[in-house]
């Protein structure tokens, strides 16, 4: 038995509708699955962060998922008002649970959790722990995606500011071959607002 989207909604029904990574992982361990609970549990959540519904375009509003990992945070409840750490915390695991390197070079070490629409200039909790807003970077190509001197495209193809010169984008070992890896719909909205209000633009 391989575990799908199917079988995670399938379960999740047979559950009530409402329950942890964990729980869901482990009804399908219970169902005779041959593999180790540890890796049940890592490939349900690694399903589950992946289909978490944080973009109507993306998803079209079905409220399939709502528990991101109960084991350390619970259900996100929308009415409830989080610490800054507990969202912090809760946006980076999404991010590394979902890419695990930078999207951009495939370098595991130091990755940040980049916001592709600035935390500060969010509307609400839910658009900060959004998935889609945001890029796991390496430090270097973090820093300058923050300050706008770097963005992307419609299908992920790199950017670079007409401040940053064409030296200076070589001696950070940067081209303009470089793109994000596994573009989806739902950051192509967070994209189009950093271009637009945060990215320093181009010489035309």
């Amino acid at each position: 038995m391989s575990i799908t989207l199917n079988l995670i909604r399938d379960t999740l029904s047979q559950l009530g509708g409402k329950a942890s990574c964990c729980e869901i992982a482990g009804a399908i361990h219970q169902q005779g699955y041959e593999q180790k609970y540890s890796e049940v549990d890592l490939t349900v959540r690694r399903i589950v962060y992946t289909h978490c519904p944080q973009h109507v375009e993306e998803y079209l509003g079905q409220p399939v998922f709502e528990a991101l990992d109960a084991r350390y945070y619970g259900f996100w409840n929308p009415s409830k008002k989080y610490s800054d750490r507990y969202v912090q915390a809760l946006y980076r695991k999404k991010l590394l649970n979902s890419w695990n390197t930078c999207m951009v070079t495939g370098v595991k070490i130091q990755c940040k959790a980049s916001h592709i629409k600035p935390r500060h200039q969010c509307t609400s909790q839910e658009e900060q722990i959004n998935v889609f807003n945001g890029l796991l970077l390496s430090p270097a190509i973090d820093e300058l995606f923050d300050k706008g001197l770097i963005s992307f495209d419609e299908q992920g193809q790199i950017l670079f500011a007409s401040e940053l010169k064409l030296h200076e984008i070589q001696l950070l070992g940067l081209s303009d071959r470089m793109k994000l890896r596994g573009i989806r719909s739902g950051n192509r909205y967070f994209l189009q607002y950093h271009r637009n209000k945060i990215f320093l633009g181009q010489e035309k």
